[in-house]
């Protein structure tokens, strides 16, 4: 009993310390006869307009006036806005003030201290936007930046843009959710506009797997879909399910071969190089062999991911655009 009086004795507290801040902010910015605006941080597609930040910040030195970030977002509704991002490795980012509707860039400064030197991840919110950016914190002997990426990217806030055959475009986001499945963690992706969908993915070492089902009768299983370090000709298969094919039981599985590697592919005037091209074959037990049914061919550049998909005269889709974090 005592601990809940003293619980609801801070709350009291608590609320009238906030109560006396909103009032002297309110007293110090003038009236606003607009309220709190709305907007968000990203456009019309969904991605991130972009951050980008300002000065120099090391291990044990507190952030000053030249440490801030430049976010662009779009208003909808003028008034007071509060932009903010979490705190990490002993600093952040704050900022309020009022805005116009409309396109325009807010600055945001950082806060606090940083206590190590490292690459530090932080999410910028706005309304029910949020966008992910880092900073690299120096230490007492300024090193390089080293971005260590590869052929199927699943960093926070990634995402890309395709054009579909037939179909218009898609969108891909990595998102922050993780799940397990099979025993092993995979990071969750959301495809949306003319497809909607949700995916799962997980990189060990060189090989990189999808959560997946063969077809449409069989279930999910871990799909080693890509291995980035085999030269030209190395193959392998899924596990076998069994599946019903033209009305009849039998059995699936699919067979990856590396076709090409470290090579230049130009999609939608871009220019990728470091490309593997992995043929897919899904195949089907017929007779008693497994005869191919279907081939997928699948494109990866390296800092980038999947650049094109094509399931030739079922399903085509060539990158537009990607933002990789």
């Amino acid at each position: 009993m005592k601990l809940s009086i003293l619980k609801y004795c801070c709350y009291i507290a608590i609320a009238i310390f906030i109560s006396s801040c909103i009032k002297e902010t309110s007293y110090e910015s003038g009236a606003n006869v607009y309220g709190t605006s709305t907007g968000t941080l990203k456009d019309s597609l969904g991605d991130c307009k972009g951050i980008k930040i300002f000065g120099v910040y090391k291990k044990n030195v507190a952030t000053t006036d030249s440490n801030y970030v430049i976010a662009g977002v779009n208003i909808s509704k003028p008034g007071k806005y509060f932009i903010y991002s979490d705190t990490v490795n002993g600093f952040w980012f704050s900022d309020s003030g009022y805005v116009a509707p409309g396109t325009t860039t807010v600055k945001i400064k950082a806060h606090g201290k940083p206590i190590i030197a490292t690459v530090t991840n932080f999410v910028l919110n706005y309304n029910n936007s949020a966008c992910l950016f880092s900073v690299n914190v120096l230490g007492d002997i300024i090193t390089p930046l080293v971005i260590y990426r590869d052929y199927f990217p699943t960093t926070i806030g990634s995402n890309w843009g395709y054009d579909v055959v037939g179909l218009d475009t898609a969108h891909t986001d990595a998102t922050s959710k993780d799940t397990v499945l099979g025993g092993n963690t995979y990071r969750v992706f959301y495809a949306k506009g003319n497809i909607i969908d949700t995916a799962f993915y997980r990189k060990s070492g060189n090989d990189y797997y999808r959560w997946d089902a063969l077809d449409g009768n069989t279930g999910y299983m871990p799909l080693l879909f890509l291995k980035d370090d085999k030269p030209v000709g190395t193959q392998w298969e899924s596990t076998v399910a069994n599946t019903i094919y033209s009305g009849i039981p039998t059995q699936v599985k699919m067979r990856y071969s590396v076709m090409e590697q470290n090579v230049t592919r130009n999609i939608n005037g871009n220019v990728f190089d470091s490309v593997i091209h992995i043929k897919n074959e899904l195949q089907y037990k017929i007779a008693g062999t497994f005869q191919t049914i279907q081939t997928i061919d699948s494109y990866f550049a390296k800092n980038v991911g999947l650049v094109e998909f094509n399931a030739a005269g079922i399903y085509h889709e060539t990158i537009r655009r990607w933002k990789v974090y």
